[in-house]
């Protein structure tokens, strides 16, 4: 633990709920053994309704209007959300910040501004305008690639543009989003760190090289299917029908909500893919060591997916280093999940979407027992070295302190410089005035 840790606001529609995935489950992670006094959690109010905060990160928990006009769900909502959304933004850009003497009150050291949506990518911006401290933007994928989002006083783009120039330090998902971000809106970041999803290994062993597999091959995928994913889980989940109707003893079990399976169940009927209830993530890593063969991991190949294919490092990676199982990522070899697993070769890596070609890698890793414990092995001792939870959060945690107390020293030189004593000697030196 670091000491004298700083008082952070954290801005984001993630809600720190211990049932939620992606981005929250990796600040869930990330905030774990920070002070719950001096984490505030600043959220969307609409999020924290449906996705209440889990303890002890509910001690400090505040909320602003993000949605005064509601999102419409159904046909009529293709034609009018982006019209809500321009109204929504547009008001919560007039408005006056909401709650906001219980925010001064709180008095962060620091900003955190980590936004899914525009929503939080305002408010974040109108934060660091009202505070007078250090701020910091974690982006976990280039959703602002595709999000042109305007309103009558600013832009998606140029608030982007804005919080990324101003922020006193970047966090970010992987290097390939860092570069495309300094790249894009001609940044070079004052400071910078990569995070990961950390795992907590205190309760979890390494591998275990004396089991064998016997029985059907279970290749497991676990977590929610966004376009990003579909379509590589697709071509994956057709190559292993195919397999199976060449006899290969082998299948694909989908844990997800049971929204994404509906969504596509005439495809997974027909390639005869087996659901699997949405796996609560504490129960997570003992149900895959103990019912997996083979974790997998998707990124999409389809242009209108390759900003975030090529930013996302995906939450579940690091989960599955920790469950003593090979990894397999299917997806271009732009992807960041694919490029992660060859800089630490902790996993099988399967560039292609054609269903002949999978079939030719799946049969070559079926027959190679030897090489999906090695890949275990190797992506365990990797995890723990850099993603363990300790060791990620100490990072974050001097990081965070050290642009602090720089920005504390650059405020004391500022100050002296400023300061009126130093105009003294002139005022009481009569030979210099004279």
């Amino acid at each position: 633990m670091v000491d004298n840790l700083p008082r952070i606001l954290l801005v984001t529609e993630a809600t720190l709920s211990q049932e939620g995935k992606g981005v929250n489950r990796t600040l869930v992670n990330l905030f774990d053994n920070y002070p719950a006094e001096l984490l505030m959690l600043f959220c969307p109010e609409h999020e924290l309704e449906s996705n209440p905060t889990s303890s002890p990160f509910d001690r400090q928990v505040l909320s602003f209007a993000g949605h005064r006009l509601p999102i419409v769900h159904n046909r009529l909502g293709k034609s009018l959300n982006s019209l809500i959304n321009w109204i929504n933004l547009q008001l919560l850009d007039w408005f006056p910040i909401s709650n906001l003497q219980k925010l001064e009150e709180f008095d962060p050291e620091i900003i955190l501004i980590c936004p899914v949506t525009s929503l939080c990518l305002l408010m974040g911006y109108k934060l660091t305008q009202h505070f007078h401290c250090p701020s910091l933007i974690y982006f976990m994928d280039d959703w602002i690639a595709i999000d042109n989002s305007r309103w009558l006083s600013n832009s998606v783009q140029k608030t982007a543009n804005q919080l990324l120039k101003q922020a006193d330090g970047w966090l970010m998902i992987s290097e390939q989003l860092q570069t495309e971000l300094s790249n894009r809106y001609q940044i070079k970041p004052q400071s910078s760190l990569i995070v990961h999803n950390p795992v907590d290994l205190s309760d979890k062993q390494p591998p275990d090289t004396a089991r064998t597999h016997e029985g059907t091959f279970k290749v497991v995928y676990a977590g929610s299917i966004w376009s990003m994913h579909y379509d590589a889980l697709a071509a994956i989940a057709e190559a292993i029908y195919q397999l199976r109707c060449d006899g290969k003893d082998i299948e694909l079990i989908l844990h997800t909500d049971k929204s994404f399976w509906n969504l596509y169940q005439e495809k997974w009927q027909q390639w005869q893919v087996t659901f699997g209830d949405l796996i609560p993530y504490q129960e997570l890593n003992c149900y895959l060591n103990k019912h997996a063969d083979m974790l997998l991991v998707t990124s999409s190949f389809l242009l209108e997916n390759a900003p975030m294919t090529r930013s996302s490092v995906q939450t579940k990676l690091t989960d599955y280093m920790a469950a003593g199982k090979p990894i397999l990522a299917c997806g271009p070899d732009y992807s960041a999940c694919n490029q992660f697993l060859k800089k630490w070769n902790c996993g099988l890596v399967c560039e292609t979407n054609q269903i002949a070609e999978i079939k030719n890698f799946l049969l070559v890793v079926l027959d190679r027992q030897d090489l999906w414990q090695k890949i275990a092995i190797t992506a365990f001792e990797v995890l723990k070295s850099n993603f363990d939870t300790k060791v990620v959060n100490q990072k974050l945690q001097v990081f965070v302190k050290n642009i602090v107390d720089r920005a504390a020293e650059n405020s004391c030189v500022t100050e002296s410089i400023s300061s009126p004593k130093h105009l003294s000697f002139f005022k009481d030196d009569r030979t210099l005035l004279n």
